[in-house]
């Protein structure tokens, strides 16, 4: 955008003039430089993309280390369409197994293998010490905890999230 003679930024009227907006520019800002430095450094150390990650994570995560496919894409923080197809580049890699769900005939539940698991150990390790030291050594630690405090309701059960 173009601005007049002696207009700055700030002073658009068509910009929200809100905190808020300026804490959402912070945290897409944020994610969007730490994402992209973490998926070079996991492609060249791994072999495999953020994308993959997440499939492991939430697996990992998850009771007897599985989910139905429909779980899994309400859990994903990156790729909701082409989820199959994700899965299957991720089972031809051994990483998941692709199991039947009792008394489900068309269910499928997709669960880690003993692979998958080293694997995941083993990335998120340092995929953890990256978040560190993109992310985590911007912030003092009266900021971190602010903004712990501040964004646990969106990854923390809904029912925890301050009311409105």
């Amino acid at each position: 955008m173009v601005y007049s003679a002696g207009m700055e930024p700030n002073d658009d009227p068509t910009r929200p003039a809100t905190r808020w907006n300026d804490a959402w520019r912070g945290v897409l800002f944020a994610s969007a430089k730490v994402l992209r430095t973490a998926e070079r450094e996991l492609l060249a150390r791994e072999g495999f993309p953020l994308t993959w990650l997440d499939v492991l994570a939430q697996l990992y995560d998850a009771p007897g280390n599985g989910l139905r496919m429909q779980e899994l894409e309400e859990r994903s923080l990156f790729t909701r369409s082409g989820l199959t197809r994700l899965v299957d580049r991720i089972e031809a890699a051994g990483l998941v197994r692709r199991e039947s769900v009792a008394g489900d005939r068309r269910g499928v539940r997709v669960a880690l293998t003993s692979e998958g698991r080293r694997r995941h150990d083993e990335a998120f390790v340092e995929h953890f010490r990256l978040i560190e030291r993109e992310f985590g050594r911007r912030l003092t630690p009266n900021q971190q905890e602010a903004v712990a405090d501040a964004l646990t309701g969106f990854w923390h059960d809904e029912a925890t999230a301050p009311p409105e």
